[in-house]
């Protein structure tokens, strides 16, 4: 008895997780927490082992029929698969990248849309047209983006196997051009250079003072705003001259140091009368013990009218502008104050701390020429 669609619908949680054959040794399994996916099991070296074909509904009941199918019929000999390489290539990339979230990404790319056809076929016989067929399936509907991502890890698996020795050659290379082309992305928004001094005074005279001194403090610091959000009282140090930011809260995983101006610490010192009482510098006034929410500095942006003109992102922007063709200072150490990605892990840990006499002067350095941005933009009169 086989199985059918509705059958795989219908199929509901129990307390342990339960198969439902389908037949030749394909069948769907269920776990408590409801996840269905195609499962068989075989023997590998002579032990017992399960293999896997991919999760349902992302994986249909015919997709599975055919992964297993192809896998049943493939020769009965030791080679090594695609599956074996991904999964090796998997254990070499996924400590690398920064995150979580990106980690599961990027296995379940390989999950859902390469391992099910291509996982148990011994990776030298896999032939480019194969290759194609399967990352112009996943743009199917659209996933344009998702499929250029599949297609580039599917040249890093092969790329792995050819620096393993496993391959003199193979199929992958360049397997993006066979896709629509991506979607280009709009930079964030960024006022001008000469617009500096006007932006800041419309940021003086917002009325919230959390959220003005926030935005103040993120043009000083131009960190990335989540990381501004989430600051904490305890992160400071050296009487307040210094941020560290720990490695949870920054995008690729490293700790950060931000020298902070004495500009920025005066800023801290009122944001200190506000919420000095909890634990977070930005604490929200809607939900105290959290911090502001993603969109607060943005729609105060909004509200000064610089929809479509400045980003609170956009700061980043303007400061690396400025300081790499006005401050004079090394590009290494406009980088390493920017947070920016290094492509050498070992180099980049080190490089958190790196420069910081010189990111000292720079940091104070950005503060003084923003000072004078803004008072130029409003002289005195000549009364005054």
């Amino acid at each position: 008895m086989t199985l059918t669609i509705k059958a795989v619908e219908s199929a509901k949680p129990r307390e342990r997780g339960y198969k439902l054959a389908d037949g030749a040794g394909l069948y769907l399994f269920v776990t408590p927490a409801g996840n269905k996916s195609w499962r068989a099991n075989h023997v590998r070296d002579g032990k017992q082992a399960t293999r896997t074909y991919g999760r349902w509904p992302a994986v249909s009941l015919a997709d599975a029929r055919k992964a297993h199918q192809a896998v049943r019929n493939a020769p009965a000999q030791g080679a090594i698969t695609f599956g074996d390489v991904a999964r090796a290539w998997l254990k070499i990339k996924l400590p690398t990248l920064s995150n979580g979230k990106h980690q599961g990404q990027v296995s379940n790319t390989l999950a859902v849309f390469v391992l099910p056809t291509l996982g148990d076929r011994p990776i030298a016989g896999i032939k480019r047209a194969e290759l194609v067929t399967v990352v112009r399936d996943v743009q199917t509907g659209g996933r344009i983006e998702t499929a250029h991502r599949v297609a580039s890890r599917v040249t890093e698996v092969f790329n792995y196997a050819q620096d393993e020795g496993l391959l003199e050659h193979h199929p992958a290379a360049g397997l993006t051009r066979t896709l629509a082309s991506r979607k280009v992305r709009k930079p964030m928004a960024c006022i001008p250079v000469h617009e500096t001094g006007a932006l800041l005074q419309a940021l003086d005279g917002y009325s919230d003072p959390v959220t003005r001194e926030g935005l103040q403090l993120l043009a000083l610091t131009f960190t990335r705003t989540g990381e501004l959000r989430g600051m904490r009282w305890d992160e400071l140090r050296e009487d307040g001259a210094l941020w560290v930011i720990p490695p949870e809260r920054m995008k690729l995983r490293l700790p950060h140091v931000v020298p902070l101006s004495t500009q920025a610490q005066a800023i801290l010192a009122t944001l200190r009368e506000m919420t000095g009482d909890g634990p977070l510098v930005f604490d929200s006034p809607v939900r105290p013990g959290r911090a502001l929410s993603e969109n607060t500095f943005l729609f105060a942006l909004y509200r000064l009218g610089y929809r479509g003109h400045m980003t609170a992102h956009g700061f980043r922007a303007l400061a690396s502008s400025v300081l790499n063709e006005h401050s004079g200072f090394a590009p290494d150490v406009i980088e390493r104050q920017l947070a920016h990605k290094e492509t050498d892990a070992v180099r980049a840990a080190y490089n958190r701390a790196q420069y910081l006499p010189q990111r000292r002067e720079l940091m104070q350095w950005w503060a003084d020429w923003l000072d004078s941005q803004r008072a130029a933009a409003n002289p005195p009169s000549a009364s005054e």
